[in-house]
């Protein structure tokens, strides 16, 4: 069986939850300006599969840092927004499916303003990933 290194997965799956909440945002905006139900629809399924994902997105990079032994003082800030992202989209969920059964008004204002909220958490979290990578060279493999 071959060795598995949860840490190389992080660089591979990262894009996904940052496309979901964000592109989940564009949808969710585009139904109401439109009122196309079934754009509502695809930003909800984009939400629900990017709090899924982001457990996994999560552990690989925590792993990472750890292989790496980083201490860099940008991390701190990817990995608070990166949690902050996961626990509380994860959180969300069952709040919205209770905001869902009982008020469809409520459940697309509070579903709107969770996508403005995971969609900052995501882009401040990705931005400093960003950094570390293309200002620091972290993870970079030595030439």
């Amino acid at each position: 069986m071959p060795d598995i290194h949860i840490h190389l997965l992080h660089p591979k799956l990262v894009h996904f939850p940052i496309a979901f909440f964000i592109g989940a945002l564009g949808l969710e905006v585009i139904s109401l300006v439109f009122k196309k139900e079934n754009l509502h629809r695809a930003a909800v399924t984009l939400f629900v599969m990017a709090a899924f994902i982001a457990p996994l997105v999560v552990w690989s990079g925590l792993e990472e840092a750890e292989h790496l032994n980083l201490h860099h003082p940008v991390l701190g800030t990817h990995k608070r927004f990166a949690l902050l992202t996961m626990w509380g989209s994860l959180a969300a969920l069952p709040v919205l499916w209770v905001a869902h059964q009982r008020n469809q008004t409520a459940f697309r204002i509070v579903f709107l303003i969770c996508l403005l909220i995971f969609a900052i958490f995501v882009t401040i979290a990705g931005h400093n990933g960003g950094r570390m990578v293309y200002e620091y060279g972290v993870g970079m493999e030595e030439q």
